[in-house]
């Protein structure tokens, strides 16, 4: 039977694993998802032809390096909080004041996506190990509202003894979960 994918029902990040396994707790929500502002891609595998003097054409066809997964999001909850998780820096909830750290850097968060149900199933998308940044969306305008973005790459985690291990995989869910 085939499974089709339809809608984001959430995106969340928890700090990245141990071992290149995905994390059991810490996950944070992110709400208020802006319409068509989810995307994952993966780039194919390069290939790299190999060409002989002797022969036409191309001999063999070997795997060269890819990039990794990449993925976007956008939400409209610019909450304090949730500007920290994407961009870093730091949030006084009493002042209700964020600002932007003077040194961003990469962030690594551990990203799963989970559609909304199709058919009995929902879709779940995990990123065991994302490297990612953040920043801020959309105009200032009576037409939208100004969003928190996050863009990042699935790297490859590594087990507890160095190999490398799945950057990124999905599973279908049952829908209502059975008891």
């Amino acid at each position: 039977m085939s499974q089709a994918v339809t809608g984001v029902e959430s995106v969340e990040f928890a700090p990245i694993g141990l071992n290149g396994a995905m994390p059991t707790t810490g996950w944070v929500k992110v709400v208020d998802i802006e319409d068509d502002s989810v995307s994952f891609t993966v780039p194919p595998l390069e290939k790299i032809k190999v060409r002989v003097e002797d022969k036409g054409g191309v001999r063999f066809v070997l795997p060269g390096d890819t990039d990794g997964a990449t993925f976007a999001v956008k939400s409209i909850d610019v909450a304090g909080e949730k500007a920290v998780l994407f961009m870093g820096g730091t949030w006084d909830a009493t002042a209700q004041e964020y600002h932007y750290p003077a040194n961003p850097d990469i962030l690594y968060l551990a990203v799963r996506f989970t559609s909304k149900p199709f058919q009995g199933k929902k879709f779940q998308l995990t990123i065991p190990v994302a490297a990612g940044t953040g920043g801020i969306a959309n105009n200032l305008s009576r037409k939208g509202f100004v969003a928190l973005s996050y863009s990042g790459e699935a790297t490859t985690p590594s087990d507890a003894t160095g190999a490398a291990v799945s950057p990124w995989g999905y599973k279908f869910i049952t829908w209502p979960a059975v008891a």
